[in-house]
């Protein structure tokens, strides 16, 4: 798969694989994405997609205000609870790790 394919939202981890409130995680980081990298195409990335690297180009500075973000928008504080920030290989796992500490009402 391609970074354009990525970004045209080609299949990566299934969107609908992961508990139904995960789309809406998904939506919403796709637009934290977009605010913090300044990159309109984040908006379509697949799930699947690398967030460090070529496809999403999030860097330690653009990394740090999506977790800043993460913690304003969901409360959850991703660096106190993944020390290995294991969760922020693809725009999927993050997602999930969201969605995973998510009270039910806070889903979308």
């Amino acid at each position: 798969m391609t970074s354009g394919d990525r970004l045209a939202g080609g299949s990566g981890a299934a969107e609908g694989s992961g508990p139904a409130r995960e789309s809406g995680v998904l939506a919403e980081l796709r637009a934290i994405l977009g605010r913090v990298t300044g990159r309109e195409q984040a908006a379509v990335i697949a799930p699947g997609t690398a967030l460090f690297g070529d496809d999403v180009g999030l860097d330690s500075l653009t990394g740090t205000l999506l977790l800043v973000e993460v913690q304003h928008r969901f409360g959850v504080d991703v660096a106190a609870e993944d020390l290995n920030l294991d969760c922020l290989a693809t725009l999927a796992t993050l997602a999930a790790f969201i969605g995973e500490r998510l009270p039910a009402r806070d889903a979308r």
